[in-house]
């Protein structure tokens, strides 16, 4: 491994896969390295389901069958008492992840990827204020590696971005409240579910604080599905299994049935990192933070992420530019693609994870959050309010008017946040400032809307 390539990328989950394969048919020269054994690849807790609107996106209409575990027609959120619930329709599937990687590093290696599995990558290497390879290690021996860009794609690990400059914007940390802990356990039950193609969400404070449980059906394997059940980070809350056996598994639905395999993983649920790229360096997928803030999904999100460095990357290298100047289309396309919606989303997130069950029971029982509004929520990150659901939801909410003041609050600072993300910087020269009145805009919205929530 002492050669010298265009890119190396450090793990082959879905973004890292993804931005190979992308990056190896443009006809560069690709090392790709993951930690596990080659057919362990994109192991890794999730709950499996990915919109089809981002595999139509992403070029990866008509996968094999194989991969796709079943088809999903929506979902369907139920509020804590269980007896209301919201229907948000999309098509969709459960996949299998190792499968879909596998797919990916195929398609990849006929385009001349090399990989190295069971290699642990140790760091970058930086000289002169860039990245210039990576230092691997592969049993006991290790190994200079040299590169013109590196991909960190490792995930929460963040192998080669936590150990950049503190400066760099592509070094920032994920703070544990800005975080999910999840455990999930795929079981097959002793009968089937009804409606396999819907997926269910539970929000519940008591059962799941500051995240969901959920019941994702494979359509096509009757009788399976995928359980788990996420808390936020930081704040002291018991362990996920915990709450998973102690309000869900115990229920009369499981008794009886058969663990097929389980394991959990924290998922970041934040806005997007100020930059996905720097001088030879970029990141992608959950090292980048580009999972849905709201429900945790980041496939799509990854791949979307993943697809927008490798052009900024081919672009850089055919003009001889890897600093961040060379690389910034990267950001422009992941911003203009996904990245306002999720730092939309994050805002609202934020608000979900302060209310009280009472006031989600509240506000679903009483419509004063609707199905619509979920809906164009996943689509397209807005909460919009006309004069006449203003008006309606006041009608609502008399019981209580603090619930529907802190509502219209929220979709104020989301409107304000999509502004700012509109306006994204159009070359890092003006990162700084506008990183600053994203914190200044974020601040303001916890000591305004956030507080006594």
């Amino acid at each position: 491994m002492s050669k010298t390539y265009d890119v190396v990328v450090v793990g082959l989950g879905v973004a890292g896969a993804y931005a190979a394969y992308k990056l190896s048919k443009s006809g560069l020269k690709v090392l790709a390295v993951d930690i596990k054994p080659y057919d362990r690849l994109g192991d890794k807790p999730c709950g499996d389901a990915i919109g089809n609107h981002h595999l139509e996106s992403l070029g990866l209409v008509g996968l094999p069958q194989e991969i796709l575990e079943g088809r999903v027609r929506g979902i369907d959120i139920f509020s804590p008492s269980e007896n209301f619930r919201f229907r948000v329709l999309g098509d969709g599937y459960e996949v299998d992840r190792i499968g879909l990687v596998r797919y990916l590093v195929k398609r990849a290696l006929d385009f001349g990827l090399e990989i190295e599995t069971e290699t642990a990558a140790l760091g970058p290497i930086i000289r002169d204020g860039f990245v210039r390879g990576v230092v691997l290690r592969r049993g006991d021996r290790s190994v200079e590696v040299s590169a013109k860009v590196v991909v960190d794609a490792s995930g929460n690990a963040r192998s080669i971005a936590r150990k950049l400059p503190s400066e760099w914007p592509v070094a920032e940390g994920l703070e544990m409240v800005d975080s999910n802990i999840a455990y999930r356990e795929v079981r097959e039950l002793h009968r089937e579910i009804e409606e396999p193609d819907i997926l269910r969400i539970y929000v519940s404070k008591r059962i799941a604080p500051g995240g969901y449980w959920w019941l994702f059906p494979y359509s096509s394997l009757p009788r399976y599905v995928n359980v788990g059940l996420g808390i936020q980070g930081g704040r002291g809350y018991p362990h996920p299994k915990t709450l998973l056996y102690q309000y869900v598994l115990s229920r009369e639905l499981f008794k009886g049935s058969r663990l097929v395999e389980a394991g959990g993983a924290i998922v970041p649920t934040r806005e997007p990192l100020k930059s996905l790229v720097w001088h030879g360096i970029a990141v992608v997928g959950d090292a980048a933070y580009t999972v849905n803030p709201v429900h945790g999904g980041g496939k799509g999100s990854a791949m979307i992420s993943a697809n927008c460095v490798a052009s900024a990357i081919v672009e850089g290298l055919e003009v001889g530019r890897v600093d961040a100047y060379g690389l910034w289309n990267a950001n422009i396309c992941y911003m203009n693609s996904y990245g306002v919606k999720q730092a939309v989303l994050n805002v609202f997130r934020l608000f979900l994870q302060e209310l009280s069950d009472d006031d989600i029971e509240f506000g679903m029982s009483r419509k004063i959050i609707r199905e619509e509004d979920l809906n164009t929520l996943s689509l397209r990150g807005d909460l919009e309010l006309s004069v006449v659901d203003k008006a309606m939801r006041f009608l609502a909410g008399l019981r209580r008017p603090s619930l529907l003041f802190k509502l219209k609050n929220v979709a104020e600072y989301m409107d304000r946040v999509r502004t700012l993300y509109d306006n994204y910087p159009r070359t890092p020269a003006e990162l700084s400032q506008w990183s600053q009145k994203v914190s200044n805009l974020l601040k303001e919205y916890r000591a305004r809307v956030l507080k006594g929530t």
